[in-house]
């Protein structure tokens, strides 16, 4: 039989009375500052951290949540540090301007470790002034290069630059693309329609085509520069022996591809006339180059691609056509498609798509019906099909063209979309999902496994309907699933099935805590050794060694160390150029303590016989470590609950040295400790938790308490958490404003999760009022989402708690189950069925068990007063849930306060809708918790006519304190 779900508790409230304080705590050590919303915006972050090449510099971003940043390049052995202005890094508004054309990381270094380059934005003040700009178009500053000299700090800065590369392996130049002049920038502005700098193409259609600006050379050594006018865009191989450019200028005769020869300065022109160029691809040994252009073709209306080769192994390139318009399967090269060579340049991956479908013009539908037909065998919804819409009509079907013979074979078409080619482009992986798009609605989905040869393009099917994604091995010479608890290979050669794991007793390579009516994931995998020799696996504590053939019995590589230590071990892997682990190295394991939460490293060497070393093991939170390309110096962070994650860095994991202090401010606030608690569900199943506690805790006081969770929490034992706020419970703030601050974690039996929830926190709490410190008529509860919706249901079941905060919850299953994730355009019904909420089916299936599980149904109950947040943009759960809960519990006069952020999805994204929902939160709290006076909008409400009224006169009040002066603005009438 079910689980009956739970009723409302004893409440304790009773119990307890008179231990009830009557004013908030204060949880300041002596002398410190309050923490408030102001405090938020200066804390410091440290971003994209970075290693040189030879290990001696550190390159990070330190930026406050608001305002701006700074790049430091900073001396691994801690003698110098250098640092730029780097602006303000939030989001652009629109740009005419590509930022980053290469995805490079914010700070480069040259490949002899001697310079260091990077992107800096303009001040956070410029943004917000193109921000506020009205009447015409909105663009962002633009950006600017900044470039240093590792010697003696020196900073050269290139204004208006939108993209700049350092080769991999050469250190001679810097190249950096400039942004297009004002003057430019303002006649595209002026056209409505014009995103791009215009110029018009009489051959064309009267195209317009985005101009070319300046790509400047510059040597690192004598500070030289060659400027080259009219790029397009631009490609250099990893030993900067060549440069690629494309031209497209005023005048097309002169567009075209080149390529510049960067010892002697010849350029070869490859291809030029008027027509458009993309797609600019070196292979990895710099002996090849390929592009796409629709030049033979750019007079027609609709122009297709053909794709260029080039050999770079004489002294006089030329490009060859090897792939005509309409040549594969009566499809053409994509310009948006995949395009690079394997990793061996024996072939090139390109996508090739069909003729583009009109666009439908707006106008043409003015007197006309529009609408969307939902049709039953939909391979995806509509929603899903609206957003997914622009990804369809660039999409493109991966095909491989041959070097050596000249043959191009299409691997995937619509049936088998998804295509992975092995290194040498011999054979190749396909996954498809297609045959269970429409069941995928629901969570029954999965993929077939097709091996592909990728000369002939012949197919054989190797497993149907696997759940977890099939890899390919490096060497392209296994393909490796998991299916029915076990690992499977296929070697290709020999075409042989084996079983890797199945003949082992006693090893779980599942999950065997996963708890979601779903087919159990595995633990995952640690990556494939030299010439795929082997596979690493791991089950929930160690790690294997799996043998492909099957011929050599899987090994353990941990010695059992894990599952006796309750360790938690998993690979790492420094070299992301290498799809290799090399086993004749020692491996580097990160390690964690599943009871203790410590966390660390050991050392192992495949093949040995005893168990790992340890290297270190400490009550802390470890990033992962990146390691010097040329060097055994390593970067990583490590925090605690009070210890910032800073930069860490040195030759061994024990002896490291602190290169960074971003938040030197902290030891003016403040401060929480963290204990890790353990308790016994109602069903018996040991549990843990996290509880906060103030600075300066007085064990012989009782405190207000705030519970919050989402699933199971427990594994941040030792994460900073930075003062904030939004709609969560941040423990820094909460605890330094005198509450207690207590995260459980949950397990679920599927079907019930919303009396799982009750089992597992209720009994929580309890523990902790039972060691004497709480004061349990003063405990709060908040959650948000999945949280949400278990503090809704749980407050129907006990009236333990005197304020619940549930934000953007479910309300009624029911209808949620029908409901969109309009974030993805999904139906909602396999988060119910398979994922997340548990219910192990359909609506139809377990009707008791969606309605036993939704808050609605027993809001009758309810004795805890409700705030919540639900916004009417919201991507994941409908908002009108957060309408049926509101309009339950007012039917039943219930006390509860509602607020929706128009416009703000899920998670609020707008500043002011996270710092104001989480004022709201700690208001709330603090009248029902602590007996503090309601604030207005608890005591009055906000009518609909005095909406942003205050923002308003807030907004009037600053300006008058800046010495603007200040708009007029009623006051509300309160």
């Amino acid at each position: 039989m079910p689980p009956t779900p739970l009723r409302r508790s004893l409440p304790l409230v009773a119990l307890f009375a008179l231990v009830a304080l009557p004013v908030a705590l204060v949880a300041q050590g002596a002398g410190k500052k309050p923490i408030t919303q102001d405090v938020y915006d200066i804390w410091n972050t440290i971003e994209d951290p970075v290693l040189s090449p030879d290990g001696r510099w550190a390159g990070y971003t330190v930026s406050p949540v608001v305002g701006d940043g700074e790049a430091i390049v900073h001396a691994t052995d801690g003698a110098t540090t250098w640092s730029v202005p780097r602006g303000w890094t939030g989001r652009p508004i629109t740009s005419v301007e590509t930022d980053n054309a290469f995805n490079l990381p914010p700070i480069m270094f040259s490949a002899d470790s001697r310079w260091a380059a990077m992107i800096t934005y303009a001040p956070k003040a410029e943004h917000d002034q193109a921000r506020r700009a009205r009447g015409r178009a909105r663009r962002s500053p633009p950006n600017s290069l900044a470039l240093i000299s590792l010697a003696d700090g020196k900073v050269t800065t290139f204004p208006r630059v939108r993209a700049a590369r350092l080769a991999d392996h050469s250190a001679k130049y810097l190249f950096y693309h400039l942004a297009p002049p004002d003057s430019a920038v303002r006649d595209s502005l002026r056209d409505s329609s014009a995103t791009r700098t215009p110029a018009r193409d009489s051959t064309a259609g009267n195209r317009e085509r985005r101009l070319g600006t300046v790509l400047v050379v510059r040597d690192l050594a004598n500070g030289t520069e060659t400027r080259i006018s009219d790029v397009s865009s631009f490609a250099v191989d990893d030993s900067a022996r060549w440069l690629a450019y494309s031209v497209t200028a005023r005048d097309s005769t002169t567009d075209g591809v080149y390529l510049r020869s960067l010892a002697d300065g010849a350029v070869h022109p490859l291809l030029t006339g008027a027509g458009s160029y993309s797609q600019l691809t070196f292979d990895r040994a710099g002996r090849q180059f390929a592009f796409v252009s629709d030049k033979d073709e750019h007079a027609r209306d609709k122009p297709r691609f053909a794709a260029w080769l080039v050999s770079l192994r004489t002294s006089s390139p030329t490009a060859k056509a090897i792939i005509m318009p309409g040549s594969i399967d009566g499809m053409s090269v994509s310009e948006r498609g995949q395009f690079e060579f394997t990793r061996d340049g024996s072939a090139l991956l390109l996508g090739v798509a069909p003729q583009r479908p009109d666009t439908i013009p707006a106008d043409s539908l003015a007197d006309k019906a529009v609408y969307d037909l939902w049709h039953w065998k939909d391979p995806r919804l509509q929603p899903q099909q609206k957003l997914q819409a622009a990804r369809d009509f660039n999409r493109s079907f991966t095909t491989v063209y041959h070097i050596a013979t000249g043959k191009a074979t299409r691997l995937a078409d619509d049936s088998l979309p998804n295509v992975n080619v092995s290194d040498d482009g011999r054979v190749a992986l396909g996954l498809t999902d297609v045959p269970y798009a429409v069941q995928s609605m629901w969570g029954d989905d999965g993929d077939d496994v097709w091996l592909i040869d990728a000369v002939s393009g012949n197919r054989t099917k190797l497993a149907t309907k696997v759940h977890f994604r099939a890899q390919l091995s490096p060497g392209g010479r296994y393909v490796t699933w998991f299916e029915d608890n076990r690992w499977w290979s296929y070697a290709i050669g020999t075409g042989k099935k084996t079983d890797l794991t199945g003949g082992l007793t006693g090893v779980r390579f599942d999950q065997e805590t996963w708890d979601r009516p779903s087919p159990k994931a595995p633990w995952g995998t640690g990556g494939w050794t030299t010439d795929d020799k082997s596979l690493l696996v791991y089950d929930r504590y160690d790690i294997w060694e799996l043998d492909p053939t099957g011929a050599r019995a899987p090994r353990m590589v941990t010695d059992s160390l894990g599952v006796r230590e309750h360790l938690v071990f998993r690979a790492i892997d420094f070299d992301d150029d290498d799809p290799y682990i090399d086993a004749s190295e020692p491996l580097l394991l990160e390690a964690f303590d599943n009871d203790t939460k410590a966390a660390g490293f050991y050392r192992e060497r495949l093949g040995a016989t005893r168990a790992p070393e340890r290297i270190v093991m400490a009550d802390k939170a470890f990033g992962t470590p990146r390691k010097a390309r040329d060097a055994e110096t390593m970067l990583l962070t490590q925090s605690t609950v009070s210890e910032f994650p800073d930069l860490w860095t040195g030759t061994s994991l024990d002896r490291l040295t602190r290169i960074t202090d971003a938040n030197p401010q902290q030891s003016e606030y403040p401060w929480p400790t963290v204990e890790l608690v353990s308790w016994l569900s109602d069903d018996g199943v040991p549990l843990k938790g996290m509880l906060y506690k103030p600075e300066n805790f007085d064990p012989s006081k009782k405190y207000p308490m705030v519970v919050y969770f989402y699933e199971q929490l427990s594994d941040g034992l030792h994460r900073y958490h930075a003062p904030t706020g939004r709609n969560v419970v941040n423990p820094t703030v909460y605890t330094s404003k005198g509450y207690l601050v207590f995260f459980p974690d949950i397990v679920y039996t599927d079907g019930w999760p919303g009396p799982s929830a009750v089992k597992c926190i209720i009994p929580g709490v309890k523990s902790i009022i039972a060691r004497g410190i709480v004061d349990p008529a003063a405990i709060g509860v908040a959650g948000q989402s999945w949280g949400g919706y278990q503090i809704a249901y749980m407050i129907t079941q006990t009236s333990l708690f005197a304020a619940a905060v549930p934000n953007a919850p479910v309300a009624n299953m029911t209808s949620a189950y029908g409901g969109i994730r309009w974030g993805s355009g999904l139906a909602r019904s396999f988060q119910y069925e398979k994922t997340q909420s548990r219910i192990g089916g359909s609506l139809w299936e377990y009707p008791i068990r969606y309605i036993e599980n939704s808050p609605l149904f027993h809001l009758d109950r309810v004795t805890t007063p409700v705030f919540f947040m639900q916004n009417d943009a919201d991507d994941a759960v409908p908002w009108y849930q957060g309408i049926e809960l509101f309009v339950g519990l007012r039917r039943l006069e219930k006390e509860v306060y509602f607020v929706v952020y128009n416009g703000d999805r899920h998670n609020p994204r707008k500043r002011a809708n996270q710092k104001d929902v989480d004022e709201k939160m700690l208001q709330f709290f603090a009248n029902k918790l602590q007996g503090a006076p309601a604030p207005d909008w608890m005591v009055h409400g906000i009518p609909y006519l005095d909406k942003g009224r205050s923002e308003m006169i807030e907004a009037s009040q600053t300006r008058a304190e800046q010495g603007a002066p200040a708009r007029e603005s009623p006051a509300r009438p309160h």
